[in-house]
């Protein structure tokens, strides 16, 4: 990777293979495909992707999210984590009626 790159587009297997040289790079967009991969903020993958450095990033994937707010926020986190940083925030702001007391 001795060239200037602006665009990253990546899957899952190319993070796990690539992660050390993906990171040394400042992307200015970084695209990953089977961004539901990234729904679990705990997994291997969601871990190294955030660690790769990118102005702009986008998500593509054929798989619809399921009615849960944390793979929603996983998804978000990834694409803008100084908006989506909190899960816990994040929960509050959809919590509707009498749950909302605390």
């Amino acid at each position: 990777m001795d060239g200037k790159f602006d665009i990253c587009l990546t899957t899952y297997e190319g993070i796990n293979i690539c992660n050390a040289a993906l990171k040394k790079h400042k992307w200015l967009y970084f695209v990953m495909d089977e961004a539901h991969k990234l729904k679990n903020k705990d997994s291997k993958i969601s871990i190294l992707s955030r660690e790769i450095p990118a102005r702009s990033r986008l998500l593509l994937t054929g798989t619809p999210l399921q009615n849960n707010l944390l793979e929603l926020w996983a998804l978000l986190n990834f694409m803008m984590p100084s908006v989506f940083s909190s899960s816990e925030d994040f929960q509050h702001w959809f919590v509707f009626g009498e749950d909302k007391a605390s």
